[in-house]
């Protein structure tokens, strides 16, 4: 069973449903996904996160327990979305998050306009929605100055980062791929 790996709430497990399509981020990968955007960020402390295909909420709530402020779920599926729930409940992190029955990114105006240091960023490999996922991102202006975002994907897959972001960080653990983007800042 997972667990969360660091902050105040180490140690807590969380569940995953079992053959609903949910692919959870292995510990060894969310430990180096999070020491990446330690280094980047220096701390989680006072971020407002978004966790766009949420799934059991696992990387939004390693932020939460790390010392986010905030995090915004979002998730599609009823049932991912019922343990999401759950796990927000065990945490007792109700007052901190706010998870929302949706589809990223055509839901995202019911997120009250908060805009987002961090984005945690996990979609379905197969299924192509990365691009128009970032794309969204800066379509809807959600992205604060220097925010970053985290993308987890398939290492046997060429990169599907749109024009317009620069890789802070690229590195493989396995099948899996994680990079750190962030808006490439243009000169006028």
């Amino acid at each position: 069973m997972p667990a969360i790996i660091s902050g105040k709430r180490r140690g807590a497990k969380l569940i995953v449903p079992e053959g609903l399509g949910v692919r959870p981020t292995l510990n060894r990968v969310r430990e180096a996904l999070f020491s990446m955007l330690f280094s980047e960020l220096g701390t989680f402390e006072g971020c407002d996160v978004l966790d766009p295909f949420a799934g059991a909420g696992m990387l939004g709530l390693e932020a939460w327990s790390r010392g986010a402020s905030h995090v915004d779920f979002v998730e599609q599926n009823r049932q991912h979305f019922t343990v999401l729930k759950k796990n927000i409940e065990t945490l007792r992190a109700q007052n901190e998050v706010t998870a929302l029955l949706g589809q990223t990114p055509k839901d995202w105006y019911r997120l009250n306009g908060r805009k987002y240091d961090l984005v945690l960023c996990d979609p379905p490999y197969a299924e192509g929605l990365l691009p128009g996922t970032l794309e969204a991102l800066v379509r809807t202006e959600l992205l604060k100055p220097g925010a970053i975002v985290s993308i987890e994907m398939d290492a046997g897959i060429p990169s599907e980062i749109p024009e317009g972001f620069e890789i802070l960080k690229d590195r493989k653990y396995g099948k899996c791929r994680i990079c750190l983007v962030q808006l490439a800042i243009r000169n006028s």
